[in-house]
């Protein structure tokens, strides 16, 4: 079980990563920016 949740923080973890190179032009982010992005994220998993 602990396996799992250990994947599942990586993939997210990777997912996330991803989003952010989606802008590369962007060379940082807010505090606030990153928590929308994982706001987002989440809710569109919760969504699938």
């Amino acid at each position: 079980m602990e396996a799992e949740r250990l994947d599942v923080r990586k993939a997210m973890a990777y997912d996330l990563i991803q989003v952010l190179k989606e802008k590369p032009e962007k060379q940082s982010y807010t505090p606030e920016e990153i928590e929308k992005l994982i706001d987002v994220y989440i809710e569109t998993a919760d969504q699938q």
